[in-house]
């Protein structure tokens, strides 16, 4: 009989886990930035218009191909990025132009950043005109606006999301 109560310790403590790592940091959780409505997750043909109605998307149809980590200063298309939030990566977006110094501080993270699971930072930085906020990071379905460059909070939404994308590929 004590294995009973065993086994339900284990439901309630488990329950108990998933309903706090499932609430937002607006509800008093451990997750960093704001959900986003799913935009789907088709793979469509590189250079197909996309239509997004989050700007900037954190999810969506997208190319069959994403980007290596790095900082794109001339940019990507979103289609290619919106790819590696599908694999678990956190996408930061920035409002042009940037100065040389912050450049520099992006090249830093993504060669600094805590290693995914895969071995490396899964981190794509990418210039994004067509947003209300100087800055942005992304991962998928999740959102953290930033009027100002805060390297912290990247890093605090990056550990809280990094690895965790609907399809758990490098």
């Amino acid at each position: 009989m004590w294995w009973v109560v065993a086994a339900a310790l284990v439901v309630i403590a488990g329950g108990g886990w998933w309903a706090v790592s499932s609430r937002t940091a607006a509800q008093g959780g451990t997750t960093l930035g704001e959900r986003v409505a799913d935009e789907g997750r088709e793979h469509v043909t590189i250079g197909t218009p996309i239509q997004y109605h989050a700007q900037p998307p954190a999810s969506g149809s997208h190319f069959p191909s994403p980007l290596a980590p790095g900082v794109y200063p001339d940019g990507r298309p979103p289609g290619f990025w919106v790819h590696n939030l599908e694999h678990g990566y956190v996408v930061l977006v920035y409002k042009p132009p940037v100065s040389p110094a912050l450049l520099d501080q992006f090249d830093a993270m993504e060669r600094t950043f805590p290693k995914s699971k895969y071995g490396y930072a899964k981190l794509v930085v990418v210039p994004y005109a067509e947003m209300t906020h100087p800055f942005a990071a992304l991962a998928w379905d999740w959102r953290l606006w930033l009027d100002a460059f805060d390297r912290q909070k990247v890093l605090a939404f990056y550990r809280a999301h990094v690895d965790r994308g609907p399809e758990d590929v490098p």
